[in-house]
């Protein structure tokens, strides 16, 4: 685990440092959907699959999903540095329980490469867990993320890590928590 965390601290410390090669002529703003002219959400959507690997008895397993990204509409940052909104839905569903989950994250995105992007940031979340014979219940969520994205023209392909942590809900035998950790692979389009 160390050796993640090391890896990942110089994977960041080497994107900040990249960052000012690939800087443009762009300020910070409050509010660019209102008061910006020249601002567009650059949507994507891409389908994801990847990992869930759960703090608690639940097993480890396959999820997939959706997910929709757009520029933040609330600021814009000054140089080349992106805040994107990453809105997506996911399902896990393994030995008789479904997991769904509806995230926001945003995330701040360092550019690497001309094409390749590193992004991290928080998320909330609501968490819906049904297992079969016990109590259904929506949990709330909070996480944080760190994912890679590269582009092809218009198509993206992705990377994402996400730790995610739950409030305790009865599922039917006593109060327990979905907490998890996701890798998740994506592949979409830009608009």
């Amino acid at each position: 685990m160390k050796h993640i965390q090391k890896g990942l601290g110089a994977l960041l410390a080497s994107a900040v440092l990249s960052t000012s090669a690939f800087a443009a002529e762009r300020e910070f703003q409050v509010l660019p959907i209102f008061l910006d002219n020249s601002w567009k959400p650059q949507f994507e959507v891409a389908a994801v699959v990847g990992s869930t690997n759960f703090d608690n008895n639940l097993k480890t397993g396959a999820n997939y999903g959706v997910e929709l990204s757009f520029d933040c509409p609330v600021f814009t940052l000054p140089g080349d540095h992106t805040l994107r909104q990453q809105l997506s839905v996911s399902r896990y569903d393994k030995n008789n329980f479904e997991v769904t989950v509806i995230e926001m994250n945003p995330y701040y995105f360092f550019k690497l490469s001309p094409d390749l992007l590193l992004g991290v940031g928080p998320g909330i979340a609501g968490v819906y867990g049904d297992p079969e014979g016990g109590k259904d219940n929506w949990a709330f969520a909070f996480q944080a993320g760190a994912g890679l994205k590269y582009y092809m023209d218009n198509f993206l392909v992705g990377i994402d890590a996400r730790w995610q942590w739950t409030d305790e809900k009865d599922y039917g035998s006593g109060k327990e928590d979905l907490d998890n950790m996701r890798i998740l692979l994506k592949a979409g389009y830009k608009f």
